[in-house]
């Protein structure tokens, strides 16, 4: 899938912990922007796509390989391989944690054991929506990679199933956002008790994902391949027309001219 919907997913997933946490207004803001950045995050792997990378990072690495070579390559720190693991976030939370117990000891900021009392949600937010990007990224083509390494060191990749195509997957985005939207409600509407913020927040949640999967599995077309495929402009203009097919022209139209608005994939 693209990065939108990998950051909104985040994003859905933080509004669950923010529900769960019962902080303030401010720490449950935090809580979901937490999960968008962990929904984003694995694809800064992609960066060696970026047009100045091999006059930039690859030079100063002294990188063998082109930025293109990279992205399409089984390199470690190619696309779809260390930072499309479960690995990575763990490592990541662990440096995160050190990095910020150090600096607050050192500054004698706040008391360390209620800080990350505080912060475990975040945390917590963090580390399930990028999960889900991985998750979110088995269902695309196998193409050059085969699927997400997910057990990262090791050498498999799991995915490439080709049950929806990468981007344009407009049901998908909308389910995503109406589990944000609803959750968000729940969140910070006041009369909500904690325990039906809790019960409230984690239904939306698992409805969305119910009927998520009930999409990527009803798909009438198979968008597998391996490798490269000379099939990619027939596959996206089959997966257009599934959209239109689900959302009605209207609201395909509406969909369409948002994503063509946004100057990244949809």
């Amino acid at each position: 899938m693209d990065i939108i919907s990998h950051t909104l997913t985040g994003v859905a997933v933080g509004t669950v912990f923010a529900a769960i946490s019962n902080d303030d207004w401010k720490r449950k803001c935090s809580i979901i922007f937490a999960g968008g950045i962990g929904g984003a995050l694995p694809d800064i792997d992609a960066i060696s796509m970026w047009s100045r990378f091999d006059s930039t990072i690859g030079a100063f690495l002294g990188l063998e390989h082109s930025g293109r070579e990279i992205y399409a390559g089984k390199f470690w720190y190619s696309h779809h391989a260390a930072l499309h693991s479960i690995l990575a976030p763990l490592i990541i939370i662990l440096l995160a944690v050190i990095i910020s117990s150090v600096v607050r000891k050192r500054f004698n900021m706040v008391d360390i054991r209620n800080h990350f009392n505080i912060k475990k949600f975040s945390l917590l937010a963090f580390f399930f929506g990028f999960l889900l990007h991985l998750f979110e990224d088995m269902p695309t083509p196998a193409s050059v990679w085969g699927g997400v390494n997910l057990f990262f060191p090791s050498d498999q990749y799991i995915g490439g199933f080709g049950n929806i195509w990468w981007w344009n997957n407009y049901d998908l985005v909308l389910i995503i956002t109406s589990v944000i939207l609803l959750n968000m409600m729940i969140n910070f509407v006041p009369k909500f008790t904690h325990k039906i913020r809790i019960t409230s927040s984690m239904s939306v949640f698992l409805i969305g994902i119910s009927l998520f999967l009930y999409q990527i599995n009803t798909r009438p077309v198979d968008f597998s391949y391996s490798g490269n495929t000379s099939n990619f402009d027939n596959f996206e203009a089959q997966s257009k027309q599934i959209q239109k097919d689900i959302l009605g022209e209207t609201l395909y139209d509406i969909m369409s001219k948002i994503d063509d608005r946004i100057p990244l994939n949809f």
